[in-house]
């Protein structure tokens, strides 16, 4: 039929008919299916009329007869297209339909989206100056430490980089890495033997080497390095502890030591860049062909004598007492360092600790996640110091001096748990346990008397004498405030959407955002996260409601949220739907385990103060006493240390000549004083296996 109508023939009829008939159909202008079956129709019409007419003129005359009686071609036209329209399928007219629908759907959405990706975020609040204005104290400019602790930072002296020095605080610090060390004790006894006997025969190649060549030597030896000159017009250098191993795997295979490292040492290209370094008495010496004969043998000795000293004596653990290595390797850049260290001290001295919070001057977008805090690195470089300096004066017999490096670190610790960020909170936590764990090695390893324990116990009460800080989210909350005007509009439903090209600069590093953006993902990915993110309006609801939540769990013990399965605020957040609400999931803090973190560090000083009471009750009594109440009847303690995993006194056993205390820790449970450990089986504080031991102290 389809194909009939396809092919229908006008011929056959008066040439005004076949003209009206196409000048309908063109006029219709509708699917080519329906014209070409209208035209059919019309066709048909024509032919059943003219049918009784016998002449060509008789049928030209019925022919314009019927085309006036049709009427006017445009009414005709439109009247047949409605008429066909109403007579489709059903089906046929729900899919038009649903294309227009689609069709006008797609037209808004666009529209939307380009209105969508055109919002920019409005900057109403100064939220930095704001922060300033809460943190600065009402009180006099001279009580501020940080002034102070400026002037130490910018006089401290840092370690020669990768240098002997730096090598020695970091064994100190993590002890373990001496594991990887290789030290002369590794060795078999004939190995020590033969190296023994390797020095003797080559020693006379170091003693022909005069005092200034020798001295340059020694002095690579301080930046790790070992001069080597391979070619004689190139002076290079081998890292001392890699020189160390080449020599010794020379000896145990019973080569040639200058042959050997030859043929397997990395030898670096060039000298060190560090200031110090005798790179120029080195070239000298090639310059002016001043190399000593034999040097490489005459280095190796000096290297094995150097390496049996250097590794012969080092720490156990970072609380043990200064080594004799250790006080001669240091004592000069703790030297260079004792008016940053008085300065630190003179600071720890004053009643508050104010910084101006400031921005890194290179961004043009800023808000309060920008704000710098280079100065805390420097800050527990300082206070390790003190620790170290501590560990000097004891070597030295001076223990009063010991503990009042012990308490400047300690009142320096608590300026900045008073700080506004939870970073500076960390950081002053970090300083304090550091005091706090040396007093109490302190007390365990010297005798002290009853005025030294007293002295340490009124200084350590006094610096919370107004209670202990707990966590302060005011900053947190601050800044992601700060966060939401920056990346969200502040009109429309909602109160305002999310700008897609501002939020990703902040979530991702600029490094990955060009990245997205070269492969031509990110737009969409971006806007399409955006606009499913709920508006600015419920964003800052959820988020207040987030960080009350957090505020009101600071307060409760863990313990208290043990027993009462308080669902922490972490878990709250995990209940909101993550892209909906990835904002706060990619912006929130972990802020119960910082809250935790506090209640621990409150604990180990009220353990600490306790335990120094229990030592001048020891000195003035003889013995320990039964129970700790005994301590606040005679006013030896203002309170009890409460233990935040039990919600009961600290458990105190007197144990004959001597006691425990300690802290349920996380099982809590108590373990009978049996502390907890990690997968190796190593002891370990605040575990959830066994209990946190704060006396006797562990050797």
């Amino acid at each position: 039929m389809a194909k009939k109508n396809k092919n229908v023939d006008l011929s056959n009829l008066p040439s005004c008919a076949a003209e009206f008939i196409e000048l309908v159909i063109k006029r219709m202008k509708y699917r080519r299916k329906v014209q070409q079956d209208v035209q059919a129709e019309l066709a048909a019409h024509f032919e059943d009329e003219l049918k009784s007419c016998t002449t060509t003129d008789e049928k030209e005359q019925k022919a314009r007869k019927l085309v006036a009686e049709f009427g006017d071609v445009e009414t005709l036209a439109i009247l047949l297209r409605r008429a066909k329209k109403r007579c489709r399928p059903l089906w046929r007219t729900v899919v038009a339909r649903t294309f227009q629908t689609i069709g006008i759907l797609i037209l808004c959405f666009a529209i939307y989206t380009i209105w969508f990706l055109t919002g920019k975020p409005a900057i109403t609040v100064d939220y930095l100056s704001l922060l300033n204005d809460m943190s600065r104290p009402q009180v006099r400019d001279e009580d501020n430490a940080w002034p102070h602790y400026q002037k130490a930072i910018n006089l401290y002296v840092e370690p020669v980089r990768i240098g002997v020095v730096e090598e020695l605080l970091s064994y100190r610090n993590s002890p373990s890495r001496l594991d990887k060390v290789l030290k002369f004790t590794d060795l078999n006894k004939d190995e020590q033997a033969k190296t023994i006997q390797w020095i003797k025969e080559n020693q006379k190649y170091w003693d022909n080497l005069t005092a200034e060549q020798k001295a340059v030597v020694l002095k690579c030896f301080q930046f790790n390095s070992v001069p080597v000159f391979k070619k004689a017009s190139t002076p290079r250098y081998i890292t001392f502890n890699e020189m160390t191993t080449y020599i010794i795997d020379a000896i145990k295979q019973s080569e040639l030591v200058m042959d050997f490292i030859y043929a397997n040492a990395r030898i670096g290209t060039g000298l060190p860049k560090d200031a110090g370094f005798p790179d120029f008495e080195l070239t000298d010496w090639t310059k002016y062909n001043k190399i000593p004969p034999n040097f490489l043998e005459a280095v190796s000795v000096a290297v094995l004598n150097e390496w049996m000293k250097r590794y012969n004596d080092l720490p156990k653990s970072a609380y043990s007492a200064i080594t004799d290595t250790e006080y001669e390797y240091l004592s000069t850049w703790m030297k260079s360092n004792e008016a940053a260290w008085q300065e630190f001290v003179t600071g720890s001295l004053k009643s508050y600790c104010y910084k101006e919070y400031s921005y890194k001057s290179d961004k043009e977008s800023r808000s309060l996640f920008d704000v710098v805090m280079p100065h805390l690195n420097n800050l527990k470089r300082l206070a390790r110091f003190g620790i170290l300096h501590c560990h000097v004066n004891l070597k030295e017999g001076k223990i009063q001096q010991a503990l009042e490096d012990c308490l400047a670190v300690a009142r320096a610790g608590s300026h900045w748990q008073r700080r506004g960020t939870i970073v500076e909170q960390l950081v002053g936590i970090a300083i304090s346990a550091l005091s706090y764990n040396e007093i109490i090695n302190i007390a365990g390893r010297y005798n002290l008397s009853a005025n030294e324990l007293k002295h340490v116990q009124q200084q350590l009460s006094e610096i919370y004498a107004e209670g202990y800080p707990l966590v302060n989210l005011e900053f947190e909350k601050l800044a992601f405030q700060d966060i939401v005007q920056h990346v969200f509009t502040d009109r429309g439903h909602g109160g305002g959407h999310l700008v897609p090209k501002k939020w990703s600069q902040w979530i991702y590093n600029e490094n990955d955002f060009e990245m997205w953006k070269d492969i031509g993902l990110f737009t969409p990915f971006s806007t399409a996260i955006s606009m499913v993110h709920v508006g600015r309006d419920e964003t800052l609801a959820k988020a207040n409601e987030f960080f009350d939540r957090s505020i009101e769990i600071a307060k409760i013990t863990p313990y208290e949220r043990h027993i009462s399965k308080i669902e922490n605020s972490e878990r709250v957040l995990f209940t909101l739907p993550r892209y909906r609400y990835f904002l706060i999931h990619n912006f929130a803090p972990a802020l119960d385990r910082v809250s935790e973190i506090m209640y621990r560090c409150k604990t180990t000083h009220e353990a600490t103060v306790t335990i120094l009471a229990l030592k001048r009750w020891k000195l003035e009594n003889n013995e320990y006493p039964e129970r700790l109440d005994k301590l606040t009847a005679v006013n030896y303690l203002k309170e009890l240390p409460i233990d935040p995993f039990s919600n009961k006194p600290l458990v105190y056993k007197r144990m004959g000549n001597d006691f425990i205390l300690y802290s349920f820790s996380y099982n809590f449970t108590d373990d009978g004083g049996e502390p907890g450990k990690d997968a190796y089986g190593q002891v370990r504080p605040w575990r959830d296996n066994g209990d946190m031991i704060f006396w006797p102290v562990r050797k």
